[in-house]
């Protein structure tokens, strides 16, 4: 399996398109987390106990 890379011409459409919705996450219990060179990541229904319940990369912008 390839790894999957993202330039950083694209981490910074996502970096924009991640600040431009953080408020919005922060109402529905979202948090998008900057992976480096590997993209983003949509943390989604944080719980005490049993951690995230869904989680999506995001390697294109």
């Amino acid at each position: 399996m390839a790894e999957i890379y993202i330039t950083e011409e694209q981490r910074a459409k996502c970096r924009k398109v991640a600040d431009a919705f953080a408020e919005l996450y922060e109402l529905a219990d979202v948090m998008v987390a900057d992976a480096g060179r590997f993209g983003f990541v949509r943390l989604q229904w944080f719980s005490e106990g049993e951690g995230f319940d869904s989680a999506m990369a995001f390697s294109d912008s």
